[in-house]
Parts: structure tokens; sequence; C-alpha cells
């Protein structure tokens, strides 16, 4: 694991203890049967500080504490990662791959297309533009309404935090692919829709998502690993070679 990684891991779960201290002064946990200790990367970093992970206790993931637990996290300003969002239905399916570049408020997604081509939006102060390929020009749009997690089609920690205690199925900690996640499924609703969410612990940002409908998939996300390397500010400019923010949206 580099030492970026680490950092976001390291920063993860002493953002998570914040919660047990918080909570503490509230005075909702005075047993220590209340607090767990989630699975840890074994990176080999730790050798001869054997006392490190094992005095680091966070607070048990419960439906009642999901939204504290969420609300410690934090996502990285700068970082680019792989995307994937599946969608199934009766006798077919589709899938999209995006490669994710954000820098700030800054936010780019290349889409590879079924047809072969490759849809570019770049997101900046309240503006979004689409182009393909290597076209020259673009459409720019007013995007007041619309976010970077939007465009990506991906669902964000905040739709679980925000999630009524009521409608939380299960919540953990699960580790996924060697990921630490904060874990969390609804209730099948009225409509027959359920949800599961893993939250990557160390960046904060969704590691996969699955919907259900009547207790089949419908729809998945799953994203790579984040980049090491920031992403170039070359992504971020127009065709043009201008960046969106010197653009006016159309109205």
């Amino acid at each position: 694991m580099d030492k970026k990684r680490t950092r976001y891991f390291t920063l993860g779960f002493v953002a998570l203890l914040l919660v047990v201290v918080l909570l503490l002064a509230w005075g909702g946990l005075r047993d220590t049967a209340d607090i767990v200790l989630p699975q840890t990367q074994d990176d080999g970093s730790g050798s001869g500080q054997s006392s490190g992970a094992e005095s680091l206790r966070v607070v048990e993931i419960t439906p009642d504490t999901v939204r504290p637990a969420i609300n410690t996290l934090s996502r990285p300003a700068v970082y680019s990662r792989t995307q994937t969002v599946e969608t199934f239905w009766s006798g077919g399916s589709g899938t999209a791959v995006s490669k994710v570049y954000v820098s700030g408020g800054r936010t780019r997604i290349d889409t590879q297309l079924p047809d072969g081509s490759v849809r570019h939006m770049l997101l900046s102060g309240g503006a979004a533009a689409v182009w393909y390929d290597e076209e020259e020009t673009w459409t720019t749009l007013d995007a007041a309404q619309l976010s970077g997690d939007a465009a990506q089609r991906m669902l964000t920690y905040e739709t679980v935090r925000d999630l009524p205690v009521e409608s939380i199925d299960e919540a953990s900690y699960q580790r996924l692919d060697g990921v630490d996640c904060i874990y969390v499924s609804t209730l099948e609703g009225k409509d027959g829709y359920a949800d599961r969410y893993w939250v990557s612990v160390s960046t904060g940002l969704l590691h996969m998502a699955e919907r259900t409908y009547n207790g089949a998939v419908v729809y998945r996300f799953t994203a790579s690993p984040l980049s090491d390397d920031p992403p170039a500010e070359e992504l971020f400019l127009l065709p043009d070679g201008y960046g969106l923010e010197n653009r006016e949206p159309l109205t």
C-alpha cells in the first residue's frame, strides 16, 4: 500500500474514532462491549507496532449509528478511478464503464458507449459540457441541479447517511474486495425496491452498490481503487483549451 492510500486509510479510521468520543460525551456508550474493531488491511507496514490497530476502537455500526458514522467520513478532494454501472432487465442487461477524474469542484467523466464512442462530460461551477470522441464542438448546459455524482449515476454516502433508521434492514462493517466498508441494506419498499451500499472507510467514497426489485438485482455500481496520481489539468479543459468556468452556460 503506497503512502497516499495509507494516509486515506488512517484518516478514515481516525475520523471514525471521533464518533466514539462524541457518543461518550453524550453518555450514549458506557460499555466497551458496544464498541467493536473493524477488520484492517494488512499491508505489512505495522511491523513492530502491534499495539496500534489493537488499541483502536470504533463505534459499532447499527441502524442507529449509521448517520454519525457516515458523517465522520470525508472524500479526497483530488482523485481518479474507473467506475462501472450495470443495469439488468428482463431478457437483457447493459454496462457503462466510466473513467472519473475529480479535482476540487471539477469533475470529468469519460464514458465508453455501446457503439464504441466515448462521451466526455465536464462539470464545474454549476455548468456542464458534453462532447463525443475527438469533436471540437460541445454542448453547454445549465447544470445547477446536476451533481457530479448524479452524472456518474452513482449513489452517494449522503444518500446512505440520510436513510431513515426504520428503513434500514442491516448495518455493519464488511470487507469487500479487500476494502473495509460500512455496509447498509434497506428493507424492501412497497414498490419492490431495496438497496445495498458499501462505503469505503478509507476514502469515504461509494465502493459498491446494488438495487434489487422483488429480490432480483437491477442495478450494480462498482469502482476500482483510486489512482495514485492526481489527474492532469488538461483533463478539465474544453476541446478549445479553455476551462468550463470561463464559459457562460446556454439559457
